[in-house]
């Protein structure tokens, strides 16, 4: 059987590895390259994780798959003491991050895949009961006789069509956006803390990024906004975002961090889950359509794997292989 998946991000690749066993698998991702939110930008000798800053693992699952990954060290833990301002909240589980980028991880997973980057999926077409992905440049990719999406909820859903079964519950999801400013400094900064979790918007996390287990040594710093900060501010000028976050950020670290030599904001639009779909798939076997993703089950790594894992098992009891 041949299946198409939408999306290299952790729920993406995860799915392609376990279907890939038993049926022909391609992967389609807009961006250049794979990680979706757990992406890491480089930049000269800077690098940023500008999307997921770190994972836990409460399931056994999750553990088990995590443990010969740590195992080779490509999975490392990360024992920092992370400040909290402002009410913000911190899990005291474990937490860990991929080596030497958050994205190696993705990264590990793809090597025996089939993908196709810079695929920008824009619509799909069915005929004989077959599926092919249309590209926003025209390309077609196909016939397939599944495609499961893993990419966010408004963008599946702008993909599937209306009678997909669970559009409803896709279409309920709630996703909220967030602002990454990438700084990197020609000297180290004495900064009170590695990494801040603040509750006093605009600003939602701060991390020296080249603090990090196995990262260049160039000083770069990670600043996030809060979520819903960056919902009333998703399409203002970018320049006076990065001056907001600028001045916030500043205030905390006690120092100016205007001087830095290098600076980039990045835009995520869908970066968490404020509503989830509160069940780990959505399948529509007449039409041979699916969708996961973190946004199943509530946002966070964890819950990408969680989704893509239950939907293999599911896929496969459904088909017999």
């Amino acid at each position: 059987m041949k299946i198409a998946i939408i999306g290299a991000g952790l729920s993406g690749l995860v799915l392609a590895q376990k279907l890939s066993r038993q049926h022909t698998v391609s992967v389609f991702e807009k961006a250049r390259g794979t990680g979706g939110r757990m992406s890491t930008r480089r930049a000269d000798q800077y690098a940023f994780d500008h999307g997921a800053q770190y994972f836990t693992a409460a399931s056994d699952e999750f553990q088990t798959f995590l443990a010969p990954l740590q195992g080779s060290g490509l999975v490392a833990p990360w024992t920092v003491d992370i400040a909290v301002t402002g009410g913000a909240r911190i899990s005291d589980k474990p937490k860990f991050l991929a080596v030497p980028g958050m994205n190696g991880l993705c990264k590990h997973l793809a090597q025996d895949i089939d993908l196709h980057t810079s695929f920008h999926t824009e619509c799909l077409k069915r005929a004989n009961g077959q599926w092919t992905l249309v590209s926003k440049d025209g390309d077609r990719m196909g016939p397939f006789d599944w495609v499961i999406s893993s990419a966010p909820s408004v963008q599946t859903a702008a993909l599937f069509p209306d009678a997909f079964m669970a559009a409803e519950a896709v279409a309920e999801v709630e996703m909220v956006g967030c602002f990454s400013l990438m700084l990197g400094f020609e000297t180290p900064l004495d900064l009170p803390f590695q990494a801040l979790k603040s509750g006093t918007p605009p600003i939602g996390w701060m991390a020296v990024n080249s603090a990090k287990p196995q990262r260049p040594d160039a000083f770069a710093i990670l600043i996030q906004s809060d979520n819903a900060w960056a919902e009333t501010h998703l399409e203002e000028d970018r320049d006076e975002v990065t001056a907001q976050l600028l001045k916030a950020a500043s205030d905390h670290a006690n120092t100016d961090l205007s001087v830095a030599a290098h600076k980039a904001l990045h835009r995520w639009r869908y970066a968490a889950v404020s509503k989830s779909a509160e069940t780990p798939f959505l399948m529509d076997p007449d039409m041979q359509l699916a969708a996961c993703g973190d946004w199943c089950l509530g946002g966070k790594v964890e819950a990408a794997f969680l989704s893509a894992s239950a939907l293999a098992e599911q896929f496969v009891s459904r088909t017999g292989s």
